[in-house]
């Protein structure tokens, strides 16, 4: 049996030759300091392989601890595609074998393993002779070598990572301390991107705070990219939502795009997009993830401060308007200072509201402009008012900026409190080229809900003083609509006590009286028996003939509404008698009057058609007052049971039992009141 005879002079040099390989390799981690870049170390591997071997080309290739992507690449003498394909290859070799197709005839390669894992790849390519048994084995015994020096990579690149993320972030923050306007925020956010990545091209896309749309807010572009590549890049940004690599422009191969979303909370804000010649590293991945969740951060305290600068200015002009609410009590006075404090808030040429007239709900009327003299011109008067009528119609804000025309730009608002509107307010050319703001419309429709109730108010104050004006007090109607609301005058069931009064025989003395007589003594008569019911703070309800009826806790609450009635009534007959012997000392005749008291629920409010409308109440009491007053003798004053309930204990009165009165179903005692106890 023969043997091959063992080359131990050949053996004893290759061992030779792996010792020296190793401590080559050993210098080469050795001179690699904390904060230096294992790159270099990785290339000083590559040439010392190439050398060991006497190959023509080496490459070195390390992936991602988590994922595939390509963490590091050293090339000797491969071209990059070609080094990248055959470190592929590489990683899936226990042990050093052949690849093909190669650039070289004779191409060897094996994978680096970490912990049974295979992380990367080293591949030697030669032309000159095959690679035999010992220098597959020294190929093992680098390995060995290596895979060490990639943990000692690792631990360096971690902490250049590390750092290299933190002083981005503290940029960032400096950034954030310094500013919270978005639009500096956008610009600081490029600079800082383009110097981090040493990027050509940098898109910043954010929504917009008030529609949502997404707009480009920040651009950087070196490379002179057509509409048609930034729109490109913008599409494909806003379709991812992790750190990645996205498609290059079309035209524009030679550019790598890294992009990021802006999420917040689960709500995508926009995203980022970089661009560079040069291929971005895993590195790069995780030093924009941590970036962009400092930036979203900073985009959102931006967002609330706008919010809330915006609220405040809100809340300083509502409180200016309110300011004129008070001081301006003349509804047309106050509606041209609004305007114009509005027309000031959004830089407006001109300002105008149309309400609705008070008796022809159908017709919109131009109560106040500032000046200007588009709204006297027909032909813009009409755009405008067709603007407001589609406002109304469809009961939101209308706008339209067209730049160039007389009428460049109008902001429409209807003017709606409690689902009813009342008109509508508009302000007309706005002062910047863009016309009216997002900012300056969400403004004027938050004010205008303070406005509509500003003129609701004086609407209905208007409307309440028209209808009481001639049936209370004008010292007490003031007091009423300081404190009074819009219910003042809607029907309502309150308790009250009803005075009826009228003259006796007044049919007969009516036929012998001649008319200017009958109406001066008349005149004369209702006159005093009204000024003793404001007096006492009662309502005219009304005269019907020669009867006067006042009304006591209605429409302002009394407490001692019977009292009061009963007061007022007393000196109503006083009055009467001493006008009536006046009268008849010259001469002139004043029939005698009857007076009728009852108390207890009634339902009292505004009554009437648009056109014609009074308060007054209506209710058992008051049929059972005109009852008591037709049943009343000259100068006699009776009153109802309910009303002797609540005034019995200060005053005089006779109890004349049940009397029928004609309409009464449910008769009670009649009382005659004869005095009673009252101090104004």
């Amino acid at each position: 049996m023969s043997f091959m005879p063992i080359d131990y002079e050949r053996a004893l040099h290759q061992k030779e030759l792996d010792i020296q390989l190793i401590h080559s390799l050993d210098r080469v981690r050795d001179a690699l300091q904390d904060d230096g870049d294992p790159q270099t170390m990785f290339d000083s591997i590559a040439s010392l392989l190439k050398e060991s071997f006497e190959a023509e080309a080496c490459a070195i290739m390390l992936v991602a601890e988590t994922s595939d992507d390509m963490e590091c690449l050293t090339l000797e003498g491969f071209s990059r595609d070609a080094g990248i394909e055959l470190c592929r290859q590489a990683m899936t070799a226990a042990k050093p074998e052949l690849l093909a197709p190669a650039p070289h005839p004779y191409t060897v390669g094996v994978q680096i393993i970490l912990d049974d894992y295979p992380m990367g790849g080293i591949v030697i390519g030669r032309s000159v002779a095959p690679f035999d048994e010992y220098e597959m084995e020294r190929l093992n015994v680098a390995e060995s070598q290596i895979d060490s020096a990639v943990i000692q990579a690792r631990t360096i690149w971690k902490l250049t990572q590390r750092n290299r993320e933190l002083e981005a972030i503290y940029e960032i923050d400096r950034l954030r301390d310094r500013t919270s306007l978005e639009g500096e925020l956008i610009a600081g956010f490029t600079s800082i991107l383009l110097r981090h990545f040493e990027a050509d091209v940098c898109i910043v896309i954010l929504s917009n705070i008030d529609s949502g749309e997404y707009v480009v807010r920040g651009l950087v572009d070196k490379h002179q990219l057509s509409p048609e590549a930034l729109t490109s890049i913008q599409e494909s940004a806003r379709q991812i939502n992790i750190p990645q690599v996205i498609p290059s422009p079309p035209g524009v191969d030679h550019l790598v795009m890294l992009a990021a979303p802006f999420v917040v909370a689960g709500a995508r804000l926009g995203a980022i997009a970089i661009g560079r010649t040069t291929p971005f590293t895993v590195a790069d991945h995780r030093l924009l993830h941590a970036m962009i969740s400092q930036m979203d951060s900073a985009v959102i305290y931006s967002r609330i401060f706008q919010q809330l600068d915006r609220r405040k200015k809100e809340l300083e002009v509502i409180y200016r308007i309110d300011r004129i609410r008070d001081r301006e009590k003349d509804l047309d006075e106050m509606l041209l200072e609004v305007l114009k404090e509005l027309c000031d808030v959004v830089s407006s040429e001109m300002g105008y509201i149309m309400l609705y007239n008070e008796r022809f709900e159908d017709k919109l009327e131009l109560r106040s402009f500032t000046e200007g003299v588009l709204i006297s011109e027909a032909k813009y008067a009409a755009i405008i008012h067709q603007a407001s009528r589609e406002a109304l119609a469809v009961g939101e804000i209308v706008y339209f900026n067209r730049p160039g025309e007389p009428i460049h730009s109008l902001v429409a608002i209807p003017l709606i409190l409690n689902e009813r509107i009342i008109g509508v307010f508009g302000v007309v050319n706005s002062t910047h080229t863009q016309g009216f703001s997002v900012e300056d419309r969400q403004l004027l429709v938050a004010i205008t809900s303070q406005v509509d109730t500003a003129i609701f108010e004086r609407l209905e104050q208007r409307r309440m003083r028209e209808v009481l004006k001639r049936s209370v007090d004008p010292k007490v109607l003031e007091r009423m609509l300081e404190k009074a609301d819009s219910s003042l005058l809607s029907g309502e069931r309150v308790n009250i006590s009803a005075v009826f009064a009228d003259l006796r025989g007044s049919t007969e003395w009516t036929e012998r009286t001649q008319p200017e007589e009958l109406v001066k003594v008349l005149n004369a008569f209702l006159g005093q028996m009204t000024e003793i019911i404001f007096k006492y703070q009662g309502t005219l309800d009304k005269f019907v003939g020669d009867q006067v009826i006042g009304l006591f806790g209605a429409p302002m609450h009394m407490d001692d509404h019977a009292l009061r009635a009963a007061a007022a009534a007393l000196e109503m007959q006083a009055a009467q008698r001493k006008l009536r012997a006046e009268l008849s000392q010259e001469g002139r005749e004043l029939p005698p009057m009857g007076v009728g008291i009852s108390t207890g629920e009634a339902i009292a409010g505004e009554f009437g058609p648009p056109i014609r409308t009074d308060f007054t109440a209506l209710g058992r009491i008051m049929n059972l007052g005109s009852r008591l007053c037709g049943a009343a003798e000259g100068d006699q004053v009776l009153i109802s049971e309910a009303t002797y309930n609540l005034i019995a204990p200060v005053s005089d009165t006779r109890n004349l039992g049940i009397l029928q009165l004609k309409g009464i179903n449910r008769p009670s005692d009649v009382y005659e009141l004869r005095s009673v106890k009252f101090t104004l």
